[in-house]
């Protein structure tokens, strides 16, 4: 689910919530209340989450793993 997601990802990138806040221009509780299930981000502020941590958005919204092409 999209609020493990982003406390895992926060917690890999090492940063607290206030940080993650700030360069996203939300207060601290609205980082805390995305990691506790309580609110969500619209779409503008999840392009900001996905640009910060660098991942796709099934990456970010559903902890999809990016895929793997195999040659034979």
């Amino acid at each position: 689910m999209f609020n493990d997601n982003l406390a895992m990802l926060r917690k890999q990138a090492g940063v607290s919530q206030a940080e993650l806040a700030a360069a996203i221009g939300v207060s601290r509780q609205a980082v805390s209340k995305y990691e506790n299930g309580t609110a969500e981000p619209d779409i503008a502020k999840l392009t900001q989450l996905k640009q910060y941590f660098d991942v796709s958005f099934d990456q970010l919204l559903d902890g999809a793993q990016p895929r793997v092409s195999q040659s034979s």
